[in-house]
């Protein structure tokens, strides 16, 4: 048996070296132990991987027929690894707890890395994690299967689980010498769209609702080097009862515009209270078109108790801006029925006859018509003209 001890162990480190000086001739062992050590054990202080660190470390290794059966305990990973391996090799992990740490400072420095094709030689991979944590955001439970096919690995399932939100997908990653990128068809279903977003590091700014989002979406290289600037596909949504709350300039970013908040003071009447503390909605739907880190809907519309808003135009993913044509209907109609009802029954009578007659005349006449440009966090909202609005050379109709 095979006992060691390390207050910092560097995993990348260990692995060039053994890379650079191990013959070719005698790396085709499947990963396994020689066959004269029948356990091994490790502790570390501190383990160096990827960039990242894992503490507090122990782990144990066992021989198996054609791998390596592994017992881990650390701060950031709890739970059974198996590694197989025959081909690329083969991992089967079944975790109690896997959180991903933050690169250490010295990996963070800014850096634009050419995508290009990886090595190809990638294990299958079939994970069950309870507790998946990236960062600071704590997102449930995971499983994961994928495998090689050629070029390709095949991400044959992803389930993501909480008690906020379920999230399936499946996908490709497309590991080309010209073009390499990752597609993935993915559904996400809420049951608290606020709880979801805070679990996703946005914190209040929207109460309650339920939705669905599906669609497919492509981004350039591997799975891990997701990137909103060349993201592209389609996403369809669906929300309903819930609240847009009233956020200040940076909080809530994009998600802030759909507050609001800003536009009461410039209807032609005067419905601030409508708005003072966000918009509730009773539904939003839309579809989306993303190319290149531009995001674009044609039919993004969500309705109310106090009003009905459209939305069109694009959003830039990559410049955090936006150009939008936002038409605003507030619904006062009942509440002006009943101040003319205060008048006699008659002029009540006549002013709700009107209203049927002239298809909601008050609501229309309220209706307003806005372009918002400038970045998420301090857009720039002016009352439109009625002529199609041009902004950067873009307009939109």
């Amino acid at each position: 048996m095979l006992k060691a001890k390390f207050d910092v162990f560097d995993v990348d480190q260990w692995l060039a070296f053994f890379k650079e000086n191990t013959p070719q001739s005698t790396t085709q062992n499947n990963g396994a132990l020689p066959s004269w050590l029948t356990q091994a054990e490790v502790s570390a202080n501190t383990l160096k991987i990827l960039s990242r660190e894992v503490h507090q470390l122990k782990a144990t290794a066992k021989p198996l027929p054609t791998g390596l059966k592994f017992s881990i305990q650390s701060q950031e990973l709890t739970g059974d690894v198996i590694w197989q391996g025959e081909g690329n090799g083969k991992i089967i992990a079944k975790l109690k707890n896997l959180i991903i740490p933050k690169v250490t400072a010295k990996a963070e420095a800014p850096v634009k890395n050419e995508i290009k094709r990886l090595s190809k030689e990638y294990p299958a991979l079939d994970l069950e994690v309870e507790n998946f944590e990236i960062g600071d955001k704590k997102l449930g439970a995971i499983a994961v299967n994928a495998f090689e096919d050629g070029d390709n690995w095949e991400i044959q399932k992803l389930n993501i689980s909480n008690p906020d939100f379920v999230l399936t997908g499946d996908g490709t990653w497309q590991n080309w010498t010209r073009n390499p990128n990752t597609a993935l068809k993915f559904t996400l279903q809420s049951e608290s769209i606020g709880k979801s977003l805070k679990r996703f590091g946005q914190p209040d700014v929207v109460r309650g609702g339920k939705a669905t989002i599906s669609g497919q979406l492509r981004w350039p290289g591997s799975p891990h080097e997701f990137d909103t600037s060349g993201l592209s596909g389609n996403i369809q949504l669906n929300a309903e009862k819930g609240q847009i709350v009233k956020v200040q300039p940076g909080v809530g970013r994009l998600l802030g515009l759909l507050s609001l908040q800003s536009l009461p003071r410039r209807l032609s009447l005067d419905f601030r209270d409508l708005f003072s503390e966000g918009f509730a909605f009773d539904k939003i739907s839309a579809t989306a078109v993303a190319s290149n880190g531009i995001l674009r809907s044609d039919d993004f519309y969500m309705t109310g108790p106090a009003a009905e808003a459209k939305i069109k135009g694009e959003t830039n993913l990559k410049t955090e801006t936006q150009d939008l044509r936002v038409t605003v209907i507030p619904h006062v109609s009942d509440s002006l029925s009943l101040a003319a009802l205060a008048g006699g029954p008659i002029v009540g009578a006549a002013a709700f006859v009107a209203q049927k007659l002239l298809k909601d005349p008050f609501n229309k006449i309220a209706a307003t018509d806005y372009v918002i440009t400038g970045t998420w966090d301090n857009p720039q909202e002016v009352e439109s003209k009625k002529e199609p609005a041009k902004s950067n050379g873009i307009t939109i109709q």
